[in-house]
């Protein structure tokens, strides 16, 4: 046999013992990398939960003490003292007690007056208001003598809640380690499980930490609630091992399989890429994209404020693509500018009638992050907001949290923006690099919840909590907030009941054209006395 030829088949070989090989340890590195990214993620949700309930017991601990000191009951132990701790007892989620103390012993209680005072005689820790609070308080007269109870007291009042309730979680997952602790001091207040003390000091001054140690995944979180509450959760590693065994074990059989598809899929894609991008330039000469409108609903009355313009693409044989198919590619392709180009050029077209007309209508354009980049995009908007003569926040561009990779140039280049009059929001807000430090930097005026945390609103998936969260993070900064994906009332409500100030979604209306949107604008505009056209 040739050299020549002996050599190629060598490198043929190795070329088809990586294509065979390289797929499964391919598949196994990125099953293990986001197998450890969900369980972290979970384990986030997890702490998350537990600082919630926490920050409640104290909260309901210190407001029922507040009620008790505000009251007037007559002599200690009266009947109208029981009948108000037993009310209270019974109001407030977290609280199992409260008690009439004296010289460090509880006279009397929600459960009644009592023949020997229960005594509290665990350490007290000082805390704001005068307060004291003491750790694993067990009672003679508790029914179950294991259970532990965390007593918040003031001179003459004493609330009791059971230690545990913040890591009640109804969870049975073998090996999975809760607890919380004083990041101060580092003293477990509670825990379940093999809890590592060495974990806990890892914590430092930070936020929040998490890594993997002594065989499990963990994550701790401080309250920025109460300064005295640290949450930690744990999650045995041993789980996320055997699932990537058990994945390499299906993937070797079929792996040189795999590398022959891989091939043909990358001889594939590189195809469509070229026909697609091809497509897209060719689309944009034939003025295939068009525009559509989807309302923006104030939730306290209903009425409409303005509207998002959304892009679609008309093909040849009538068939509509959505966005999700064609932009990454024009971002990919570069682009991207001409597409954002044209989107504007549209919405000039279309909304500058309208926005004269209707001083409070707000007009929401998407830009992507490259587009910040683009001075001919900048002009673009400049003459949207003097064609329309638009009123100083009436548009709006909505930005990917992709941006925050870059916060010093994005920030420049949005407070551009907003000197010129425009606004600028972070769209589908949650789902990648935004935290309260970038926020405070960027001073966006507004954030759109992404509708994957409005569709948890009342569900049991771990995301439910995450609107709350983001609610509150909107409101320390003064943040407005536009909620996307609203399909139902319940979700209505419960974003209306928590302030969200602006909703959209097929609760209200799906996107329509133009003409559609300024007929129906006319009927359900925020200002009635405007003049109908």
């Amino acid at each position: 046999m040739p050299i020549r030829r002996r050599t190629a088949l060598r490198i043929t070989l190795i070329a088809a013992l990586v294509m065979a090989v390289g797929p499964v340890l391919l598949a196994v590195f990125l099953a293990r990398e986001q197998g450890l990214s969900q369980e972290y993620a979970r384990a986030t949700a997890l702490v998350q939960e537990i600082i919630y309930r926490s920050d409640r017991a104290v909260a309901q601990m210190q407001e029922s003490l507040e009620i008790m000191a505000a009251g007037s009951f007559g002599s200690a132990c009266s009947d109208a003292m029981l009948a108000r701790m037993q009310q209270l007892g019974l109001a407030m989620e977290y609280v199992d007690a409260l008690g009439y103390v004296e010289n460090e012993r509880i006279l009397c209680s929600s459960m009644g007056r009592h023949a020997e005072p229960l005594l509290l005689d665990a350490t007290a820790i000082p805390t704001v208001n005068d307060h004291e609070l003491r750790l694993d308080v067990r009672f003679d007269i508790d029914p179950d003598p294991s259970r532990v109870f965390n007593v918040l007291s003031s001179d003459r009042y004493a609330v009791l809640a059971s230690s545990e309730q913040a890591i009640d979680l109804g969870m049975v997952d073998q090996g999975l380690v809760l607890a919380t602790f004083i990041p101060q001091s580092g003293q477990v207040r509670i825990s379940r499980g093999e809890l590592n003390p060495a974990w806990i000091p890892r914590l430092g001054e930070q936020r929040q930490q998490q890594f993997v140690d002594d065989g499990y995944i963990v994550v701790i979180m401080r309250s920025s609630q109460v300064q005295m509450t640290a949450a930690l959760a744990a999650i045995p590693v041993a789980s996320l091992n055997q699932q990537v065994r058990e994945f390499m074990v299906l993937l070797l059989p079929v792996g040189l399989l795999a590398g022959v598809v891989l091939t043909m899929l990358v001889l594939s894609l590189a195809r469509q890429r070229l026909s697609m991008t091809a497509e897209i330039r060719l689309a944009l000469k034939r003025n295939e994209f068009f525009l559509v409108y989807q309302p923006i609903v104030d939730l306290a009355s209903g009425h409409w404020v303005g509207a998002e313009a959304l892009l679609r693409w008309r093909r040849q044989d009538g068939e509509i693509t959505m966005p999700d198919t064609f932009i990454p590619m024009a971002e990919q392709s570069g682009l991207i500018g001409l597409i954002t180009a044209r989107v504007i050029e549209l919405a000039t077209q279309d909304m500058s009638a309208l926005i004269r007309r209707y001083p409070q209508f707000r007009l929401s354009l998407n830009l992507s992050a490259n587009d910040l980049q683009a001075q001919e995009i900048m002009a673009q908007l400049r003459r949207l907001s003097l064609v329309s003569a638009a009123q100083p926040r009436q548009i709006m561009v909505e930005l990917t949290e992709r941006i925050l990779l870059n916060p010093e140039q994005a920030n420049s280049n949005i407070q551009t923006l907003r000197q010129h009059g425009i606004q600028v929001a972070i769209d589908d807000f949650g789902t990648g690099y935004s935290s309260l430090s970038y926020l405070e930097k960027m001073q966006v005026d507004c954030l759109k919840i992404d509708r994957l945390f409005v569709e948890a609103i009342d569900t049991e998936a771990a995301t439910n909590r995450v609107v709350l969260h983001i609610i509150d993070m909107a409101r320390t900064l003064g943040i407005t907030l536009v909620a996307e994906g609203v399909e139902t009332a319940a979700q209505a409500d419960f974003l209306r009941q928590h302030g969200v100030a602006w909703a959209q979604g097929w609760l209200y209306a799906r996107p329509m054209a133009a003409q559609q949107l300024g007929q129906l604008f006319a009927v359900n505009a925020y200002d009635a006395t405007v003049p109908r056209p």
